[in-house]
């Protein structure tokens, strides 16, 4: 059964007033824009990215 034939069966068993907004919602989805999926970028160390800082990581020990 395709998703259409399914929907229609569903539709036909609802309440006028929940057609209504089964409508309202269709033609809302058919207006809405498109977002569009940034795809994801490779990260990369940002070490060496900016030569003008100083870039040498230390760590500092409270123990003495």
């Amino acid at each position: 059964m395709t998703a259409t034939a399914m929907l229609m069966r569903e539709i036909e068993t609802l309440p006028e007033e929940s057609v209504a907004e089964v409508l309202d919602f269709a033609l809302f989805l058919r207006t809405r824009k498109k977002i569009k999926v940034l795809k994801k970028t490779e990260r990369q160390s940002m070490f060496g990215a900016f030569p003008g800082i100083n870039t040498t990581v230390e760590r500092e020990d409270d123990r003495v």
